[in-house]
């Protein structure tokens, strides 16, 4: 039998500081080079500005293993009333190989993704970090934000989207939600100024940020490029940054974020300080002075969703939510 969870019934499960908690383990599996994650695959519907991602994974430490697929077509909102990123994620034994579970995969991924951020600035942003910057208030700025909250004492944040609707919604909501300082402002310029923590989470296809908006102590946390196609850091960012730190290298050099500027020579792979899972294993040291700039690339990997779909599988199972089919 397997067990079938909707996004309701994922929701209800699942709640941000066990999503922490649950991908730091998987950036600590990673480390230890206890799994096994094969860079994903790409399918690319140009003509629908749209793409299908295939995401297999295996966690030894919890034998857990799955795939996630999931399409990123950031037009759904606006021409079909659907979300920008629709994912299922299948849990299979390893030991027999049947599926355990298949569940939503769509709140999963938002909910990952902001820890993903989460464990990076835990481990790279300054500890008296209070002031934030949010650019793209989607679901991942709203994500970010919130993941964001439980790791650093966020006093204010200075949040900008191109959409005038989305800066209002996202004021009102985060700052009910969260009991936070939240202003619109109107600029990219005006949300790294001064932000000691800057996270990017657009679908932009042109860089929105570059080194003269960042300041010294400044951490960046860039989730929006997840396609080659995609691109929000500006290869002076790259140039000024004191640590680069990437989810995983063999990802981190498709997106536009770094495979534009590799193609033109101004940064090469070595110039990547460290995967985020040799920091939390303590292989390398994260932050190591207040005046450091530090980004933090994030792909999204299959061992995120993996690890967490499992806690869900697992919370689930224990307290007889889903229908077995």
């Amino acid at each position: 039998m397997t067990l079938y969870l909707t996004q309701n019934e994922v929701k209800s499960v699942l709640d941000m500081d066990s999503t922490i908690e649950a991908v730091e383990e998987s950036f600590k599996a990673m480390g230890q080079g206890n799994v096994e994650m094969p860079p994903r695959v790409y399918l690319h519907f140009e003509k629908y500005n749209g793409v299908l991602i295939a995401m297999p994974a295996y966690l030894k430490p919890i034998d857990a293993a799955g795939l996630k697929v999931v399409t990123v077509h950031p037009e759904n909102p606006k021409k079909h009333d659907l979300p920008a990123v629709i994912a299922r994620i299948i849990l299979n034994d390893p030991e027999k190989g049947e599926p355990l579970a298949i569940m939503d995969g769509t709140y999963i991924t938002a909910m990952r993704t902001g820890a993903a951020g989460a464990v990076g600035i835990k481990y790279l942003a300054r500890k008296d970090a209070k002031i934030a910057g949010v650019i793209g208030l989607g679901v991942q700025g709203r994500s970010n934000l919130r993941a964001m909250c439980s790791v650093r004492r966020i006093e204010k944040v200075k949040a900008f989207d191109l959409v005038p609707s989305a800066s209002k919604l996202f004021v009102e909501d985060m700052s009910r939600e969260l009991g936070i300082d939240v202003e619109a402002v109107g600029s990219v310029v005006e949300v790294a100024k001064n932000s000691d923590i800057i996270v990017t989470c657009t679908p932009s296809t042109k860089p929105i940020l570059t080194a003269e908006m960042i300041s010294k102590g400044t951490h960046i946390s860039a989730i929006g490029a997840d396609t080659a196609s995609k691109r929000e850091i500006d290869t002076s960012v790259l140039k000024k940054v004191n640590k680069i730190v990437v989810d995983f290298r063999d990802q981190a050099f498709v997106v536009g974020d770094f495979s534009v500027p590799l193609k033109e020579g101004t940064i090469r792979k070595e110039d990547v300080y460290a995967e985020l899972g040799e920091i939390v294993t303590g292989k390398k040291l994260g932050r190591t002075g207040d005046e450091e700039i530090t980004l933090y690339k994030a792909t999204g990997l299959a061992i995120q969703d993996v690890v967490t779909a499992f806690k869900v599988y697992q919370i689930a199972k224990r307290n007889g939510i889903g229908r077995e089919i």
